[in-house]
């Protein structure tokens, strides 16, 4: 599996709400992105449960203090969260622990 991990920070999207990054190819040059995406946001659902587009993460966090019947405060899960937008294939991980779980179970090639 090809990807690149990056730790996050203030400069970064969604650097304050996760720690790193886990980035996959739009190219066809560097290899399956968008299928070795797929396949990693499936381990993350098995592992530590579903979780929404990082978008959608934001757009419920914004609106915490107005939670009604539609968003509760523990339907955002905390540990991760992927995005798909314009190609830009990632997932958002909250903390080393999780990343190095995914890299022992996932070797770069």
């Amino acid at each position: 599996m090809k990807y690149e991990v990056v730790k996050l920070n203030g400069r970064h999207a969604h650097g304050v709400e996760y720690a790193f990054s886990i980035e996959f190819s739009k190219s066809v040059d560097w290899g399956t992105g968008v299928l070795d995406f797929d396949r990693s946001r499936r381990w993350f659902n098995d592992h530590f449960g579903w979780s929404q587009d990082v978008e959608e993460q934001v757009h419920m966090r914004r609106n915490k203090c107005t939670f009604d019947d539609s968003y509760k405060p523990h339907d955002i899960n905390p540990v991760w969260a992927y995005s798909a937008k314009y190609m830009n294939y990632r997932i958002y991980v909250a903390s080393e622990k999780e990343v190095s779980w995914y890299i022992l179970c996932h070797p770069k090639l």
